[in-house]
This record gives structure tokens, C-alpha cells and sequence, in this order.
């Protein structure tokens, strides 16, 4: 049985399920080039395709994370929201004075004018037209965005099947609501509360566009600000920031705008600029690191408040986390760390561009027997092959590299790392999501904090406060990192939570710690899911001590990470890094 799972709005991407089990999962931005590529993800259904050898014929059932028809034909489309509201508020500041409200009213009335007036346009596409054009339609169903969050940490995470699982998911918006709980049990999920209020996490979009940063994409960039500012200007910002969120009076589950906001819905209405106008002028003259700071903590306190009411609600104790929301690895730590959680995992890179799995999941759950296996998820590797174009890469750069083919090219890449070489490492199959996990990642030794502007100068244009992750040895982590009880199961072996790095160990990897509040956003390597990279690591520690290496994704500022040997040759000859490895060849420049 083949299942196909599709995304298509931001990071657009394809899932390919066969019985049980994922068996190919790719994010168009990697075919096309473009970062967080939105729309029908044609390449990456192709792709996986093409990996399994079948045609669409052979497609049992295709399902999409979502019930919109709409689909965006660009990031522009997300961004442009964005310019719109905040343009009239500018607008109406500083220069004309006609109401920014009936403005807003106006623009709508003239897009629904325009449809149909010019008959030479071309016709506005929907998610079914893609879908007939490549002969999917009659296979077609789709499944509420939110529902695919919560399938897609439950049907891949837990692992108990008889046991309660209290599942919380959160994001800036999808079909209508912008978070949910649900309890799962038995392979079963109930849904027990929801909201479609502006969300906390619509509050960080917003906030950091009015930054100057990409919203839907660079919320990150906000929270690794945040440590950097001092704790009692940030409460201050935290305090004006929470008038804009609430949680409900009768259900703490459930999200609410203040009494100053009654009406707000996610993404409709007057009532939502007069919220978004208010934002706008409060924070207009915070400081830029007090006000990350300050949406950090409210983040987190919120995040801390939702799990905790949960737990009292229902009892469970086993929690797990998805939606975009929960790329906050800052407020997952925090939820580790509670009294009251047994256990919890959040699933990887948990954006939209993971709806494609829950899709696939819930399908299998409908269209299984009774004595069909459970579901099988733990390796997020599941892309292309990193040598699918070596022939190519062989003839097309023989004039500008050398290959040097080494039978055990771990023995070789640790005296590049212990050397301080910056090694850029394409191998095996390309994972999936945010983020690198070994198979395109840069590496290199993580004792000397130079590295990181080293790194910055050769190849990552990162902005100069983010921080770089440490990739450590399952079995050797605590030696580096405080592990909470609630994580020693699971570990966090895609890089979804954060870690307390231990003072007597912090030096030897000091590249890889946050360097305002310490903390160490750790892939925590295990040997069965990363056996190569488990190995090489384990290399490392061998001949220096030290369980860690440094692990950044491999790809130019700007673009998404490489897909093969092409494209990682490409990067290595427009950048300073200093060896390349695809496979089991070594490619340094002639």
C-alpha cells in the first residue's frame, strides 16, 4: 500500500508512505532552490516517485495536511499580508488621514470587484486543478490541519500504545484555528479544546516582522536574541505584551484575546487591525533585544501555563508537542523541566511542512486491517541519496576539485576536525525539516569560540548573536548536558528542545552553548537512527575526550540546505570551507 502526503502552503513538501513505514519525504525547496518554497509540491511528489520506482497509478490514496483549496503561489503571498496591515497603519501615521479601517474594508470590496473583469487573466488555480493535472484528484482526501499536527507527534512518537498521551499543538493558523489539544490513546486521537484566537504564536509573527525580520521563518532569530537583554527591562515588554493574549475564563485550554479584543478571529475582521494598530504602537520604541526578550518570556510563561492546565485537566502526563509553535526549543526546555511531565517529545521540525506526515498517518490509521503493524517512525533521513549525482559531479568538476575515494572516511574526517578543518559533510540521506542532522551539516571541532565566526566568515552569514549546536553521543551526553527525567527515554535526537550545559564540561564545547544564558540546543546522537555519524562522533571523543562536535546546516546563507554532490561542490567552491566529504569521497580544491 502506498500512501502520498502533500503540503502546500509555507515549506510545501511530500511524504511517501509504503505499509507502515515512511520511506521517502523531501521539502520542495530543496528541488527548486527557493527557501521555505510554498505551493503544489510537484518536484517533491516526483522525487518521491521516483524513489520508489512507482507511478501515480500505483498511489493507493494522496492526502493533503489542510482543507484549503488556496494555493500560494509564492512566500510573497504570506509576506504580502503582512506589508498590507502594517502599510495602512503607516499610512494612516504618516500621511494621509482617511480611516486605516475603511481602508482595509475598501481594498477587499475591490478585489472581489475585479474577479472576472479581465478575461485575458490568467485563471486563478486551487489546490484541485494541481491535483487533476497530475492525476491525483480521484485519490484525493484531505484532513484538518491541526488534527495532522497532533497524528503526526502521536503516531510517530508514542510510543505506549495502551498508555494516555495529552497532545498540544500551536501555530500562527490553519483551517480556521490557530491550536488544539487532544488526548490519544489506543491509536485514537480526541480533540478536547481548541481556539481560533490570535495566538501566542501569531504574536511572535507579528512581532518579528515589525523587527524587520521574516515572519513565518526568522522567529528564531528573536528568541536567540532574547538571553542578551537585561531581565528587568524585559519584563517590562513582557508586561505590555500581554495584553494582546489571554486564555479563555471558563477553559484554560483554550486561547482568548483580552476583554480589550473580544472579537478578534485569527485572520478576519476590522476587529484584528485594531488589535494588530495597538501592537504596533506599544512596542514602537522598545529596544530591539528588550523586546525579543520580552516576547520570549511571555512565550514561554504561556507555553508553561497551557501544558500545566492540561496535566490538571486530564491527568496525563505523557505530553507531546507539534505545530510551528513548538520550534521554540527555549520554551520545550521549560516544559521538560516541570514537575508534573512524565515524559515528552515534540516531533521534528513540527512547521506545516510535517502536516504531509500526519496526513499519511491518519490515512494508514483509516485504511488499515486489524492486524495490519502499527505505525513506524525514528529517522528523519529520508530524502535523496547524498551521491544520486556522483557520476555527474565526477566529469562536471574534474577541472576544479579532486575525489579521493577512502575506505573508512571517518578515520580521515577526525584528523580534519581534530586539525580545526571545517568539514562540510554530505552522506547518506538527506534529512528532512529545519533542521541539519549530520547528513548535511558543517562540522567541526567545538572547543574554541573562534570557530564560530571562522564558520560565519566562510560560509553562514549568520547574524552574529545566534548560536551554533553541539551534536553529541547518546550514551555520553550527560556527561555535557543536564537531561531532565521527562526526556531520558526519547533524548532529543532531532534537536527540539534546549539543555543546560554542565559548567565543567561547557569549555571543551564552548562553540556549541548559547553564550548569554549557557544553554546548548543539543542533537543527541543515537547510534541506530545516525549510525555513521554516531561513528564518527564517537571517533572524536576516542582521540580527544570530548563527546561533541559542532553541527551547522550546509547550505549558502539564504538558500536551503544541499541535496547532492553537485550542489554541495557548488557550495564548497563558493565558500571557505576547507574539505567537503559526499559519501565515501574526500574533495578538496585543486
Amino acid at each position: 500500500m502506498y500512501i502520498l502526503g502533500i503540503n502546500t502552503g509555507l515549506n510545501a513538501s511530500a511524504v511517501l508512505m509504503r505499509d507502515n513505514k515512511v520511506v521517502f519525504a523531501i521539502q520542495e525547496e530543496r528541488l527548486s532552490k527557493v527557501k521555505n518554497q510554498p505551493g503544489f509540491p510537484a518536484l517533491s511528489i516526483q522525487a518521491a516517485l521516483d524513489h520508489c520506482g512507482i507511478t501515480v497509478n500505483e498511489l493507493d490514496k494522496v492526502v493533503t495536511g489542510g482543507k484549503t483549496s488556496v494555493v500560494p503561489e509564492s512566500r510573497q503571498d504570506d509576506l504580502d499580508k503582512f506589508h498590507n496591515r502594517y502599510g495602512d497603519i503607516k499610512k494612516q501615521w504618516f500621511g494621509e488621514t482617511e480611516n486605516f479601517l475603511a481602508k482595509f474594508a475598501q481594498r477587499g470590496m475591490r478585489k472581489l470587484a475585479s474577479i472576472g473583469s479581465n478575461k485575458n487573466q490568467e485563471k486563478e488555480k486551487y489546490l484541485e486543478d494541481y491535483l487533476s493535472e497530475h492525476k491525483l484528484l480521484e485519490k484525493h482526501e484531505r484532513y484538518d490541519h491541526h488534527l495532522c499536527h497532533a497524528a503526526s507527534a502521536y503516531y510517530g512518537l508514542a510510543k505506549e500504545k495502551n498508555e494516555k498521551y495529552l497532545v498540544f499543538t500551536m501555530d500562527g493558523g490553519g483551517d480556521g484555528r490557530t491550536s488544539a489539544v487532544f488526548v490519544g490513546q489506543n491509536g485514537k486521537l480526541e480533540e478536547i479544546a481548541s481556539s481560533d484566537s490570535f495566538s501566542p504564536a501569531c504574536l511572535y509573527a507579528h512581532i518579528t516582522y515589525i523587527m524587520g525580520f521574516q515572519p513565518h521563518e526568522h522567529e528564531y532569530k528573536l528568541m536567540g536574541l532574547a538571553p542578551y537583554a537585561q531581565p528587568k527591562y524585559a519584563q517590562i515588554a513582557r508586561n505590555l505584551l500581554a495584553q494582546f493574549i489571554g486564555f479563555d475564563e471558563t477553559d484554560p485550554l483554550v486561547f482568548n484575546n483580552t476583554s480589550k479584543y473580544p472579537e478578534v478571529r485569527n485572520s478576519k475582521g476590522h476587529q484584528k487591525q485594531v488589535l494588530i494598530h495597538d501592537l504596533f504602537k506599544t512596542v514602537l520604541n522598545l529596544r530591539f533585544d528588550t523586546l525579543a526578550a520580552g516576547l520570549q518570556i511571555l512565550a514561554e510563561e504561556v507555553a508553561v501555563q497551557w501544558i500545566k492546565a492540561g496535566i490538571k485537566k486530564t491527568g496525563i502526563k505523557k505530553v507531546l508537542l507539534s505545530g510551528g509553535y513548538f520550534m521554540n526549543v527555549k520554551a520545550n526546555k521549560l516544559i521538560s523541566e516541570l514537575p508534573e511531565v512524565e515524559f515528552v517529545n515534540c516531533f521534528p521540525s513540527c512547521g506545516d511542512e510535517t502536516n504531509a506526515f500526519g496526513a499519511v498517518f491518519l490515512a494508514y490509521q483509516n485504511l488499515r486491517k486489524d492486524n495490519s503493524p502499527d505505525i513506524e517512525f525514528g529517522n528523519f533521513c529520508l530524502g535523496t541519496n547524498a551521491s544520486f549525482d556522483i557520476a555527474e559531479a565526477l566529469e562536471k568538476y574534474k577541472d576544479k576539485v579532486d575525489f579521493k575515494k577512502v575506505e573508512n572516511i571517518n578515520d580521515e574526517l577526525v584528523k580534519f576536525l581534530i586539525d580545526k578543518k571545517i568539514v562540510a559533510r554530505c552522506s547518506g540521506r538527506m534529512e528532512f525539516g529545519a533542521r541539519a542532522l549530520g547528513n548535511r551539516s558543517i562540522v567541526a571541532a567545538p572547543d574554541d569560540i573562534r570557530i564560530i565566526n571562522t564558520i560565519n566568515a566562510a560560509i553562514k552569514k549568520r547574524d552574529f548573536w545566534m548560536p551554533f549546536a553541539p551534536a553529541m553521543l547518546e550514551d555520553r551526553a550527560e556527561m555535557a548536558i543536564d537531561i531532565p527525567d521527562s526526556l531520558k527515554s526519547a533524548f532529543s535526537p532531532y534537536m527540539m528542545f534546549t539543555f543546560n550545559a554542565k559548567p565543567e564540561m561547557s569549555d571543551k564545547f564552548i562553540a556549541g552553548i548559547h553564550q548569554a544564558d549557557k544553554t546548548a540546543r543539543a542533537q543527541i546522537v543515537n547510534p541506530k537512527i545516525y549510525p555513521e555519524f554516531y561513528d564518527l562522533i564517537n571517533k572524536f571523543y576516542q582521540k580527544t575526550g570530548v563527546p561533541v562536535v559542532l553541527n551547522t546546516s550546509f547550505n549558502l546563507h539564504g538558500f536551503p540546505i544541499v541535496l547532492g554532490a553537485c550542489d554541495a561542490i557548488d557550495v564548497y567552491l563558493n565558500s571557505a570551507l576547507d574539505v567537503l566529504v559526499v559519501d565515501d569521497y574526500i574533495i578538496t580544491r585543486k
